[in-house]
């Protein structure tokens, strides 16, 4: 039961972030939608859009999950990543450091392991917009930061446990990216 009163909160701070990413719609200068294309390599479609909110600040909002996986692996999983950006030029072009957290929830399946779970995480990224045309960017972006993880895991031929039996914090990779962008505006 504990479980699901934290799943309740998660869902109700993932509505709050949502809709504060909307609401910077109407003040935004510039807006564009964007894929990162190595999650697409993972089999994880995602989308995701960038409102300029000042003249050297942006919000950017992606979310990706992956529902099946033809592998041999098995991965179902769903993240969110807001991100708070600071262009040391004008937004979306050229240098930023970033400011990042995800939550995700997975269900995965590795030689004969099972976990089942989720994970929270906030960092700092860097990153670099090549302006490739009047609408067009492509962005290359890495982050690091401090990953909490809680989760089921236990033997495939085992039963799931009760409880959860693994948790911890590590060191880890936040977000990495190639992306494009398509700017509306």
């Amino acid at each position: 039961m504990r479980y699901l009163n934290s799943y309740v909160q998660q869902i109700t701070l993932l509505i709050f972030l949502i809709c504060g990413s909307f609401s910077a719609v109407t003040m935004a200068q510039r807006v564009a939608v964007r894929t990162n294309l190595l999650e697409w390599a993972t089999i994880s479609p995602n989308i995701g859009a960038e409102f300029a909110i000042a003249p050297h600040w942006s919000i950017d909002f992606g979310i990706s999950g992956n529902f099946g996986n033809p592998t041999s692996y098995k991965i179902d999983n769903v993240k969110v990543q807001p991100e708070l950006r600071y262009w040391f030029g004008r937004p979306m072009a050229r240098h930023f450091l970033g400011l990042t957290a995800f939550y995700s929830s997975y269900d995965a399946c590795f030689k004969n392991k099972k976990r089942y779970g989720d994970a929270g995480a906030a960092g700092i990224t860097y990153g670099y917009d090549f302006v490739l045309g009047k609408r067009w960017n492509l962005e290359a972006t890495v982050g690091i930061g401090v990953l909490r993880y809680r989760q089921f895991g236990y033997a495939v031929e085992d039963p799931k446990p009760g409880n959860i039996n693994e948790r911890g914090w590590v060191l880890a990779p936040v977000k990495l990216g190639v992306t494009i962008s398509y700017i509306i505006k």
